[in-house]
């Protein structure tokens, strides 16, 4: 009964545990979608290409997106030792001059699926760098891909602005 929330990615059976981050700034009018690999140690990391646009998206077009880029999520082994902060993908696909003013700028979400049956996909937001409080809300993978765009600016807004819907 319990197994539906394990996490246990094999790539021998391509039941991955997805995930991506978006990051979105209102100074900048801008979001990127990091795309991630998962390396052997089982380590999730950025992918080099990065998907980028204006801020605000359209919404179905944001949620056909966050899909597609969930989709591209493999293994793919790397070693992250000699990776420094400035080989960040999105921060170098960002506005910023420096990683410090990213992370001040741009607020991450993270999109990760509960479990490798990819059903649901858990939705988490940092109102402000190292935040102990987070906003989160879960949807289907399936849904609806403009319901999925809004549940994620549903999700920036709140920790923009801090007031919950």
């Amino acid at each position: 009964m319990f197994n539906f929330f394990k996490k246990d990615n094999n790539p021998e059976t391509g039941l991955l545990t997805k995930c991506a981050t978006i990051y979105i700034s209102d100074k900048f009018k801008h979001v990127i979608i990091a795309r991630c690999y998962e390396n052997n140690a089982g380590i999730i990391y950025e992918q080099d290409a990065c998907f980028t646009s204006d801020y605000p998206i359209d919404l179905t077009n944001f949620g056909e997106e966050i899909i597609n880029s969930l989709n591209l999520y493999s293994v793919k082994d790397k070693n992250l030792r000699d990776s420094k902060l400035t080989d960040w993908p999105a921060y170098n696909q960002s506005k910023c001059k420096s990683v410090a003013s990213f992370e001040k700028e741009y607020i991450p979400i993270s999109v990760c699926s509960a479990n490798n049956s990819n059903l649901v996909l858990i939705l988490e937001g940092r109102p402000f760098e190292n935040s102990e409080l987070t906003i989160n809300s879960s949807i289907s993978f399936h849904a609806d891909k403009q319901e999925l765009g809004e549940r994620i600016k549903d999700v920036y807004d709140a920790c923009l602005t801090g007031k919950l819907f």
